[in-house]
């Protein structure tokens, strides 16, 4: 979520996609803007552009969170600002066949298939950065007939962006992470694993600049997608627990007899930021102990300074 520092300023929330929450979100624009139900779908379901002018800081801010909650890519920005350029993500579905699109992706952008493929693979995906709204809608056209893709989309200088580590850390260096994030006043995620969470475009250069050589991969919290195991339950696993379980992964009863940290089980493919911290809040709630995995990492953090 952005922070507002003015008060008397006056905000803009720009939609960086259409969205297939139209429908739903357009009686919560209507409301709040005072205008017919159809008009703002009209907004939010055209090409990308401002769908809220001139509100001030609060207002902005109340309505900005609660359309980003119904999973729309949104970007505020004080009235006078009207820079919009944003990093678009190109990201695998989970019964993608990655060979084939990477030479498909490679042919749309000119690119090296050698390069795309490896690049699918890393978190956040094939990362097109810098684009204006107009060049973003000309990629989303280009791509459009690629199967097996999907497609998110950053504001160029995120509010809220996480450091995660591609590699394990040595001990002298989780030590000099750990100082350096008392210092700067940021915080692990504990249920992520990142390293350093919710920071902002200064503070994340700051850390990249200061820790450029140890596999740090800095990433706006609106590209990432998580994988999310069980890893555990609490007490016996009754028949309805069974039941909802082999429902839910497609496996036999009988593998929910042996979960743990070591024999992790899959069960949700590529949930957003938000969803998972939900997910993983529904699964507590019923005694599934569960550890998400950002894609494109290839194992669970192991991160002392949490």
């Amino acid at each position: 979520m952005q922070s507002i520092s003015t008060e008397s300023a006056s905000f803009t929330i720009h939609l960086m996609a259409p969205t297939m929450s139209a429908a739903l979100a357009a009686p919560v624009l209507a409301c709040h803007l005072g205008i017919t139900e159809r008009l703002a779908f009209r907004r939010l379901s055209g090409c990308p552009g401002p769908i809220a002018r001139g509100l001030s800081a609060q207002p902005a801010q109340r309505l900005f969170s609660v359309l980003s909650a119904l999973g729309l890519q949104l970007r505020m920005h004080p009235a006078g600002d009207r820079s919009v350029n944003c990093d678009l993500s190109v990201q695998l579905s989970v019964w993608a066949d990655a060979v084939r699109v990477a030479e498909r992706l490679a042919i749309a952008l000119s690119r090296d298939p050698r390069d795309v493929l490896p690049a699918l693979h890393r978190p956040g995906g094939l990362i097109l950065p810098d684009l204006s709204p107009r060049q973003v809608q000309k990629v989303r056209d280009d791509l459009s007939p690629i199967r097996g893709i999907i497609l998110l989309c950053a504001e160029r200088h995120g509010a809220l962006c996480d450091l995660f580590a591609s590699r394990p850390l040595s001990p002298q260096v989780q030590t000099r992470l750990s100082d350096m994030l008392r210092v700067i006043g940021a915080r692990p995620d504990r249920l992520t694993g990142a390293c350093a969470a919710g920071l902002g475009p200064a503070m994340r250069d700051h850390l990249m600049s200061r820790f450029p050589d140890i596999g740090l991969v800095p990433l706006d919290r609106s590209l990432q997608r998580f994988d999310l195991y069980l890893t555990g339950v609490s007490g016996w696993v009754t028949k309805d627990l069974a039941d909802f379980l082999a429902a839910r992964t497609g496996q036999p009863r009988a593998r929910f007899e042996v979960v743990s940290e070591v024999e992790p089980l899959l069960l949700d493919h590529g949930l957003t930021h938000l969803v998972l911290r939900q997910f993983t809040a529904d699964y507590a709630a019923i005694g599934l102990f569960t550890r998400p995995l950002l894609r494109g990492l290839t194992g669970f953090p192991d991160n002392p300074i949490l």
